[in-house]
């Protein structure tokens, strides 16, 4: 490993050596040394640099600017200090040992016999020499990794091979799932303490967090050390490798066989991804059929339910899926809206554990059977469903929207994914990211997607309405507040923040404006109706433009 400020102390050269600072921050780890010759160390300081100094560079300083060195100096990860007592310093200022006790930086103090340049030669060779360890054991475990995954080997001889190499019990863990696959089953079993990220050294390619956990079965008192790291992944599954650091940390030539596991368990997993999307898409393909109504003989309807394993004696609901990534072309689809997709399903898995899923471009579809669960129900679970998918940062920029069928035996399946589809369109225009709606919520929108009059809306809105919603948005929001309120005048105030006199005033001039009568039963259906209408089609659209197409030319 790289040598420490306490190694260091026990080369030849610094038998002689005095220790100022006592045994404060002895383990800092030291990546280099050089020579000091001027102040300005926020310019040329680095973490685990050792600074040889005769203080001849800080002589004519002031203490204030001294401090501020020393700031510096820890923020930086200054390794320590070594002083040499010459002709022009005949001893260490005591602002020097206050400013190293304070910010926890070892001081030593070397005689004026001892040479620069045997220090720098002594402590880099030592680096230089260590390096080329590192490196020899980096291709030696390459070497073996690679040599194993010629004969295909399962995961756990993968993670056996790891354990025999830095000697620590290891695990996969498919956080997802919550699946664990470990050289020591008994070690399965824990509680996570606490996490913080590892600073990355110059030997991890990789980025590693270290884990305080108790055992549930390993001395369940006391507390332990794991190493984790995350490894990539083309499906949705979310795997991290786990060092058990029972017996002390992992050393650097533990590091180079860690990260060539890292890439031996990649290769595995790819391997296994590949092999599921082949099945997967055939699969997909005789469940699209069901969907989209293609099969019109029983017999062929029956052989593909039986090759589902779907029961045709259960009824099922449709939950489909659309997202996208704003801005991004949607001819294709990137890596991530796989693994967004691939994720959507495992996560589907723990709330519809017998759910069968289709995929499409930005799209999953799920056939969930009913049993004992309430429409209430099923929109909880997709709810928490796509919750815990959002959680993950990857996936905090995606739209999706949700949306459930009525509850139909398999061979009405087309009739649900129709109802599905059609709740999908009702969400997507009225804009609602994150919405999770099933066909009954949709309520009198579901004549509108029945009969294909989606593209043509403008037909049931009111002149008035689409008048008001060019000319004065502000009067449109009041009638559309009062109706719904019905005809609470305080209510609508308090909704509109404004005095119910004003709310009064601006009905009483709608009145008047407009000839309409608020006492019409009828004829308040049909503005309730045009407002809510006017939500789907894109702001800023007038009817003329609407009927001229202008809309979906927006869209």
């Amino acid at each position: 490993m790289i040598s420490s400020v306490k190694d260091i102390l026990l080369y030849k050269l610094f038998q002689k050596a005095k220790l100022i600072t006592g045994e404060t921050a002895l383990n800092n780890q030291v990546s280099g040394v050089m020579v000091m010759e001027a102040p300005d160390i926020e310019t040329w300081g680095r973490k685990g640099l050792l600074i040889l100094t005769s203080y001849y560079a800080l002589e004519d300083v002031t203490e204030e600017r001294i401090d501020l060195f020393f700031r510096h100096a820890k923020r930086l990860g200054i390794a320590g200090f070594i002083v040499k007592i010459d002709r022009l310093v005949e001893e260490i200022p005591d602002v020097f040992i206050s400013s190293c006790t304070k910010y926890q930086i070892p001081l030593i103090q070397i005689d004026k016999a001892t040479k620069y340049e045997k220090i720098i030669t002594e402590i880099l060779e030592t680096k230089i020499n260590r390096n080329a360890i590192v490196l020899q054991s980096y291709y030696n475990a390459h070497k073996q990794f690679i040599h194993l995954m010629m004969s295909q080997p399962e995961i756990s001889q993968i993670l056996l091979t790891l354990k025999n190499l830095i000697h620590k019990p290891v695990s996969l863990v498919e956080n997802v799932k919550k699946h664990i696959i470990g050289t020591d089953p008994e070690l399965n079993a824990y509680e996570i303490l606490d996490k913080k990220y590892l600073p990355r050294e110059q030997y991890m390619n990789l980025q590693y967090q270290q884990y305080q956990v108790k055992y549930n079965v390993h001395h369940p008192t006391k507390i332990y050390n794991q190493l984790s790291i995350s490894i990539p992944n083309l499906g949705y599954e979310e795997f991290e490798l786990i060092i058990h650091e029972l017996d002390g940390t992992t050393n650097d030539l533990n590091f180079m066989s860690i990260e060539n596991a890292v890439g031996a368990l990649q290769i595995d997993l790819v391997k296994r991804y590949a092999l599921q999307e082949n099945s997967r898409s055939r699969l997909n393909e005789m469940a699209s059929d069901l969907l989209h109504g293609r099969l019109h003989n029983q017999e062929d309807i029956e052989e593909t339910i039986s090759q589902l394993r779907l029961d045709s004696q259960t009824k099922y609901r449709v939950i489909l899926f659309s997202f996208e990534l704003p801005n991004q072309d949607t001819t294709f689809s990137s890596p991530l809206t796989t693994r967004f997709s691939d994720a959507l399903i495992n996560h589907s898995k723990r709330e519809f554990p017998e759910r069968f899923y289709v995929t499409r471009k930005q799209k999953v579809i799920l056939i969930v059977p009913v049993y004992e669960w309430s429409l209430k129900e099923t929109k909880k679970r997709t709810e928490e469903m796509v919750r815990r998918v959002s959680e993950n940062k990857l996936y905090k920029d995606f739209k999706i929207h949700s949306s459930i069928s009525n509850n139909v035996f398999l061979d009405h399946l087309a009739e649900a994914y129709r109802q599905a589809f059609d709740t999908q369109k009702i969400l997507q225009l009225m804009g609602n990211q994150h919405a999770v709606a099933s066909y009954e919520d949709i309520g009198i929108y579901q004549i509108f997607a029945e009969t294909d009059n989606l593209d043509r809306l403008e037909r049931f809105i009111p002149e008035m309405i689409w008048t008001l919603h060019k000319e004065n948005p502000e009067l449109l929001k009041t009638l559309h507040t009062f109706i719904d309120v019905n005809q609470n005048y305080s209510e609508a105030a308090e909704k509109l923040f404004v005095h119910p006199k004003t709310v009064r005033y601006r009905i009483d001039r709608l009145k008047e404006t407009f000839q309409i009568d608020l006492q019409n039963p009828e004829e308040t259906l049909r503005y309730s109706i045009g407002i809510r209408l006017l939500k789907l089609i894109p702001a800023n659209t007038t009817k003329q433009t609407y009927l001229n197409g202008g809309s979906k030319n927006e869209k």
